[in-house]
């Protein structure tokens, strides 16, 4: 009998990925450079002559060391290497929430990433207010978005963020990355829109696909464990990731993390597609990856062990939510309930959630400077876990 094809399996070869054990210090310029070597070096990435945006990790205003921003070393060392090749590199990004300009600029300043810029004449490009549509033609729930021009007009982007938990994707890749093209509370309309995990992770699927980086490269050097992506602990791992396909990117990061593949939304999503193997999802060059297995994932939501037709009847029984649960740490600012997209969070004067309303994206964790604002489980799911 004829092998008949499987359409849920991918038929190309697994994509490359190059991973290097690297620290920050004096040897990250030569690190990066080995980590890239696979593919032919950074000629081979960048042409001489072209405007390429690097799009990094800009959540919000954090010091490099709390892994909340793309460190500010690593950056150095790809703008360098971008312009050795002969491309002229600007670095963009949008923070969660309303971004008026003193917010985004301080938040390039205290990341270090101001400082970066300015040491390698490199051109900050604020995204907020100058838009284009990106058509996504293969986009399964959405087929166009609100995105910085600058990205539009680029010749090439490459991505350089950090690796790190995700309360609601449970790990930010390369895929998840690509989110922050979108400008300002543009990003929380989308989460209103997609409020169920697997909605979400397609829709990060169709605009990764629609804007395709051109190369990705994910610092795990310090990385974030815990209730990432804003409030997590940093956490040393010590290794450096790039690739071309995002995919098969965050399929390693996902081994390096201890995580299951198929438990990281946008990878299950990838899967779901045909665009992933699972079982196979990557060639690796460099050094072998290790799982962390003592990394701490994000505490899962016990609407994860449910059959989908259950979630919404279950919903204020067990599935967590936000919550202010360090008072003394609040200081007032408003980002989590300017964030909001249903306009459930009310500052009075400490921010009180409306659960009606809520969709549990979790953006307003995301924000909060102060880690005051963490996710919940229901007194039900508590009790039944100390059980």
């Amino acid at each position: 009998m004829a092998e008949t094809s499987d359409p849920s399996r991918p038929e190309k070869p697994p994509s490359l990925v190059s991973h290097v054990k690297a620290t920050h210090g004096p040897t990250l310029e030569a690190s990066l450079e080995r980590l890239v070597e696979p593919f032919g070096g950074w000629s081979a990435i960048v042409h001489p002559g072209e405007r390429v945006a690097v799009k990094i990790n800009l959540l919000r205003a954090a010091p490099p060391e709390k892994a909340v921003t793309t460190h500010p070393e690593t950056l150095g060392c790809v703008l360098r290497a971008i312009k050795r090749a002969g491309g002229e590199p600007f670095v963009a990004d949008s923070p969660g929430g309303p971004n008026g300009p003193a917010k985004v600029a301080r938040a390039y300043k205290l990341s270090g990433i101001a400082g970066v810029c300015a040491a390698e004449g490199v051109q900050i490009v604020d995204v907020e207010d100058d838009r284009a549509t990106l058509h996504a033609p293969e986009g399964r729930l959405y087929r166009s978005f609100p995105v910085g021009k600058a990205f539009v007009d680029a010749d090439a982007i490459i991505q350089v963020g950090v690796l790190k938990t995700h309360q609601l994707m449970r790990l930010t890749g390369g895929v998840k990355l690509t989110y922050g093209v979108i400008p300002g509370l543009a990003k929380a309309h989308l989460h209103v829109k997609a409020q169920r995990r697997e909605d979400f992770a397609d829709m990060l699927l169709d605009l990764h696909l629609a804007v395709r980086p051109r190369f990705t490269i994910i610092d795990a050097i310090i990385a974030m464990e815990g209730q990432g992506p804003g409030s997590g602990t940093p956490r040393e791992l010590d290794s450096l990731f790039a690739a071309y396909d995002c995919l098969a990117l965050d399929a390693a990061l996902a081994d390096r993390a201890a995580h299951e593949r198929r438990h990281v939304h946008t990878i299950a999503a990838s899967a779901r597609r045909g665009l992933l193997d699972l079982e196979d999802p990557y060639r690796l060059a460099g050094d072998p990856i290790e799982h962390e297995r003592t990394f701490k994932p994000v505490r899962r939501d016990m609407q994860e062990f449910l059959p989908p037709s259950l979630h919404r009847l279950a919903r204020n029984f067990i599935t967590a939510r936000p919550r202010l649960v360090d008072a003394d740490a609040c200081i007032r600012c408003n980002e989590c309930a300017a964030i909001c997209g249903t306009r459930a969070i009310a500052m009075d004067p400490l921010p009180d959630f409306d659960d009606t309303a809520c969709v549990r994206c979790f953006a307003c964790t995301e924000v909060c400077p102060a880690a005051a604002i963490d996710n919940v489980s229901p007194l039900l799911v508590r009790l039944f876990s100390r059980s």
